[in-house]
């Protein structure tokens, strides 16, 4: 065969992503226009992603890797003389609209593209795309239904009252770690608020949700619900006056801390029971302390949500000061509804190649990282409607008639990320809500919204 059938044969095969194959599907899904009519960028963008058609993807969340790799084409075509300066130049400044990704017969998005990504990472590229693997996930695709209305429904009345666009939501059976559900935003195809980027794998600050690991340490460690705190204003830095400033006047004030509590008062003597049903801060900041600090990261970690040098934190890690993902902290509360057994997440049950050859299938992987006499007392503390009354008043939206449900809110100081999440023993659900660029909501929310 010639050159140029071998290139003919090339240009019409090769695999774009989906069910994309050859240039000119995908330059009437891409741009909606005929290979013919690509322009000089259109068509450095097209000779890009072949490589790597999943990783590279124009709706994926590695849009600027593709813009380097477009960048690069160019690039190497002017130092081949295949085009001038002056195409180079004006190549390098089009800015080009992608089409809206057609969503007839994709499902669960979100959900698709995190398998998709584990597939490409673990198998490769050319045995995702070519090597005709069957697939079967742990996504409960009536709960994905009902989750994707919920979310949607609810985001777009956040949008209207809080200014916050966007949600996410994940659901785990703690039983067994598989994933029921994964929603990424209130619409994947929604290109004003970034809807295909997966905000339920990104990293946000969790606020007050992450205080349960603090109380659990403590609970190890022989503290109990009915242990007193003092809920007062309190200077934590050594270096400080007990009103708040530097002993050394020439020290930078940054040095102190003396946070605040949700609502700006104080409550005295309180029970850690009422303090994690009611999330008070400086109860919370001090049950870190006395539980140990590198010992409630490590507890974390053994649950599944992995954090930084305790140094990149301090104390304000309890109120949320590091970015955890909801996916993470969902897997982490299953521990709580789980009696103290991990199971980490997991989104595949069985993979079989064009042979039906198994390649991987479940295989249950539990460990008890909790004592259950532990995560009883979490799970009291956060079902107990009565204790949480004077925070969210009684029979609140965390209220469910005839069952026991734990519950667990949290927001961010400067509004930017609101959480929720809430388990029984047969599925934990967590949602995020805020925006996808990390502007903050407009007014004092919780993660009730």
């Amino acid at each position: 065969m010639s050159k140029d059938n071998i290139l003919n044969l090339y240009l019409n095969g090769i695999p774009y992503g989906g069910s994309i194959y050859g240039v000119e599907e995908a330059s009437q899904n891409f741009f909606g226009i005929k290979a013919s009519e690509l322009t000089l960028t259109q068509s450095a963008y097209l000779a890009a992603l072949p490589q790597a058609p999943t990783y590279y993807s124009p709706y994926g969340k590695n849009k600027n890797k593709l813009e380097d790799r477009k960048n690069l084409v160019l690039k190497e075509m002017l130092a081949n003389n295949f085009i001038n300066k002056d195409e180079y130049n004006s190549a390098m400044k089009e800015k080009v609209v992608w089409r809206l990704q057609n969503d007839t017969g994709i499902k669960a998005p979100h959900f698709v593209q995190f398998v998709i990504d584990y597939l490409e990472k673990k198998y490769g590229a050319d045995v995702l795309q070519n090597g005709g693997l069957k697939v079967i996930t742990t996504l409960d695709y009536n709960l994905q239904k009902q989750a994707e209305s919920i979310l949607k429904n609810g985001a777009t009345k956040n949008e209207k009252t809080f200014n916050a666009s966007n949600a996410a939501l994940v659901a785990i059976d703690p039983k067994t770690g598989q994933i029921l559900s994964m929603v990424g935003s209130r619409n994947y195809f929604d290109t004003k608020i970034d809807g295909n980027f997966n905000v339920a794998i990104a990293h946000r600050q969790p606020g007050s949700s992450f205080k349960p690991f603090a109380y659990a340490e403590a609970f190890n460690k022989g503290y109990t619900p009915d242990t007193i705190l003092f809920d007062v204003q309190t200077e934590f830095s050594s270096e400080c006056t007990p009103d708040g400033f530097p002993k050394n006047r020439a020290n930078d004030p940054k040095i102190c801390y003396m946070p605040v509590n949700y609502e700006g008062t104080f409550q005295g003597p309180i029970t850690m029971k009422a303090a994690l049903a009611e999330s008070i801060n400086i109860p919370a900041i001090k049950t870190f302390y006395l539980s140990g600090m590198s010992d409630v990261l490590k507890l974390a970690k053994d649950m599944g949500v992995t954090l930084g040098d305790l140094n990149q934190y301090g104390l304000t890690l309890v109120l949320g000061g590091g970015e955890v993902s909801l996916l993470d902290m969902t897997s982490a509360y299953s521990v709580f509804a789980n009696e103290g057994v991990r199971n980490p997440y997991v989104s595949i049950l069985e993979i079989k190649d064009k042979n039906e050859k198994i390649l991987e299938s479940f295989q249950p992987n539990p460990k008890t990282v909790l004592p259950k006499e532990t995560t009883e007392k979490i799970s009291d503390i956060l079902s107990d409607d009565v204790a949480r009354t004077p925070l969210y008043g009684a029979h609140s939206l965390l209220y469910i008639p005839g069952r026991d449900v734990a519950v667990k809110t949290g927001t961010t100081n400067d509004y930017r990320d609101a959480w929720i999440i809430g388990y029984t023993p047969d599925i934990t659900v967590g949602m995020w809500a805020g925006n996808n660029d990390n502007t903050p909501m407009e007014k004092k929310i919780s993660g009730l919204i």
